[in-house]
């Protein structure tokens, strides 16, 4: 239940930020502002690591696979954990929309829409991303490589692709009005595709404990 509760609270935290952050008055200060977000949250999650388990799947469905190819998260969770951030996502987003109108205009107009291409190759680079910077930190890396996925979101293409990285708050932004769902879908499906492809490259690279 502690897991669930630190899921929801991280999902629902970082889909507030994307929300709120497509509103800022620059782009780079958006994707400066997430990253920074991103890196604070995964180091709260990484407080609960063990030798049993990593503690950084509570931040999202894409770390949670990563992990659990490796045996550091459980399977068990990543379901529950998706459903419940995509869950406060939604209502988020939901509420987003709502308010659109009182809480202004987005940088969309100005970075463009996104494209099925773009979405496909900004959730591919981001899934690789975050397989590999959530293999690193559970190895004792730096906590600051948590803003690569991120960062390398918001450089890919339009700035609505900024949340591509987190499905829940991918969701949240579909429901919000702000990302098309068939966008979504496309750049969910590349994200989760190139993480598990990430974490077996990986795999493959590094040496095993027995050579």
């Amino acid at each position: 239940m502690r897991t669930l509760t630190s899921a929801a609270l991280q999902g629902g935290f970082l889909t507030l930020t994307v929300i709120a952050a497509l509103r800022a008055c620059d782009p780079v200060l958006s994707v400066a502002v997430v990253s920074a977000v991103t890196v604070t949250l995964a180091w709260f999650a990484a407080l609960s690591r063990d030798d049993t388990a990593s503690g950084l799947d509570v931040t999202g469905t894409l770390p949670g696979v990563a992990l659990a190819l490796v045996g550091r998260a459980s399977w068990g969770n990543l379901l529950p954990t998706l459903a419940m951030q995509a869950v406060i996502a939604v209502a988020l987003g939901a509420g987003a929309k709502a308010l659109d109108d009182r809480l202004g205009p987005t940088l969309l107009i100005a970075t463009g829409a996104p494209t099925l291409a773009l979405a496909g190759i900004a959730g591919g680079l981001a899934g690789i991303a975050t397989a590999w910077v959530n293999l690193a930190i559970d190895g004792d890396g730096p906590i600051a490589l948590a803003a690569v996925p991120p960062l390398l979101a918001g450089a890919t293409g339009p700035l609505a692709l900024l949340a591509i990285f987190h499905p829940a708050a991918a969701l949240g932004l579909s429901t919000a009005g702000v990302l098309p769902w068939d966008v979504t879908a496309v750049g969910l499906s590349a994200a989760l595709l190139g993480t598990v492809l990430g974490t077996y490259a990986i795999g493959a690279l590094l040496p095993s404990e027995n050579e």
